[in-house]
């Protein structure tokens, strides 16, 4: 059984945004959450690595969802948000971070 809705749940993001985030269209994440269609290997790594868990975790084999540490460069993009947030205050960064929580609804 596969736990994609749940973990995209648990993200706050919709289907469409989580389709964005792995290249895949959003329909294909609709089939997948009912179990419609499996994900191929390339779409199963990808969401491991959106929802920052094992491959197994998602896929069900395992319960715990491990220790994974996503490794790779952050974008210019990335690197101005986290200079930004460095700067404020406890509340204004979770006024932020529900702002932007907020925002990520609309997509």
């Amino acid at each position: 059984m596969y736990r994609i809705r749940e973990l995209r749940e648990e993200l706050n993001i919709s289907q469409r945004a989580l389709a964005a985030r792995i290249g895949a269209s959003h329909k294909a994440v609709n089939f997948w959450e009912t179990g419609k269609v499996e994900p191929s290997a390339k779409f199963v790594c990808a969401l491991a690595d959106v929802f920052e868990c094992t491959c197994d975790y998602l896929l069900g084999r395992e319960d715990d969802t491990g220790a994974v540490n996503v490794l790779r460069e952050l974008t210019e993009t990335e690197k101005e948000w986290l200079s930004l947030l460095s700067k404020l205050t406890k509340r204004q960064s979770e006024e932020a971070i529900s702002y932007v929580s907020y925002l990520s609804t609309k997509i």
